[in-house]
């Protein structure tokens, strides 16, 4: 069983003047590919469906999907949940929980985009989004001492599971920065797994603290998508 987890950030049309273009997936583009998963059989699951089937307590769909979304951005509530619900799929966000409502502070040289605010975050899992942390502020944990990068997990989960009425247990490494003592970290902060970029092969044997996503550029095409997934061997060619 192998298990495909697709990491996009803000879909959205690109603004002029925007410094980090590759974090943008335009809503039209988004819902091609929404609709090309589901037609090469994808069904979405949460993380707990695949902790679950590690664990050998639960069955999958043939072809398990996790779509991820970092940060939080209000254009996941305007633009991709619409059309994640309408096809009948799920989604995690994953939010840095000292910026609820705010802005993407982490990115001084970037355009100001809104975060999701506490109100709104609760609606959506009410809707039946899940949610994870990225962290308190967003810092590269493997690049900061081990002791700032556990208040960053430890604070993030306490601040997330207040919010949500629920135990936080997934992590996404903010930039993807994470090593083996990171990884060791999140798991004693209490998380059951975290996902990173680099988009490879996940198995039941992949180290649940360093699962790994595709990343959806903005000229990311349905065709180039089918590509990537045969490759990664994910996808059987048709």
């Amino acid at each position: 069983m192998k298990l495909t987890i697709l990491m996009y950030h803000k879909v959205d049309e690109l603004p002029q003047g925007a410094r980090h273009p590759g974090n943008f997936v335009s809503p039209a583009a988004f819902a091609e590919q929404l609709d090309a998963l589901v037609e090469w059989g994808y069904r979405t699951i949460g993380f707990d469906d695949w902790l679950a089937h590690r664990d050998k307590r639960a069955t999958l769909p043939e072809k398990p999907l996790i779509l991820t979304f970092d940060d939080g951005y209000t254009c996941f509530d305007n633009h991709a949940w619409p059309e994640i619900k309408r096809r009948n799929m799920s989604a995690t966000v994953f939010l840095v929980a000292g910026q609820i409502g705010g802005v993407n502070a982490w990115e001084s040289d970037e355009i100001s985009t809104p975060l999701l605010d506490a109100s709104r975050i609760r609606a959506l899992q009410s809707e039946g989004v899940h949610f994870g942390s990225h962290s308190m502020s967003h810092r590269p944990l493997a690049h900061i001492p081990a002791e700032e990068a556990s208040l960053e997990l430890t604070r993030s989960r306490g601040s997330l599971t207040d919010l949500l009425g629920r135990e936080v247990d997934v992590f996404a490494y903010p930039f993807s920065n994470q090593s083996t003592a990171v990884r060791a970290l999140v798991r004693e902060a209490g998380y059951r797994c975290a996902v990173r970029g680099k988009g490879r092969m996940n198995s039941v044997t992949t180290d649940p603290f360093g699962l790994r996503r595709i990343k959806i550029e903005p000229t990311t095409t349905v065709e180039g998508l089918r590509r990537t997934l045969v490759r990664e061997r994910y996808l059987r060619l048709f």
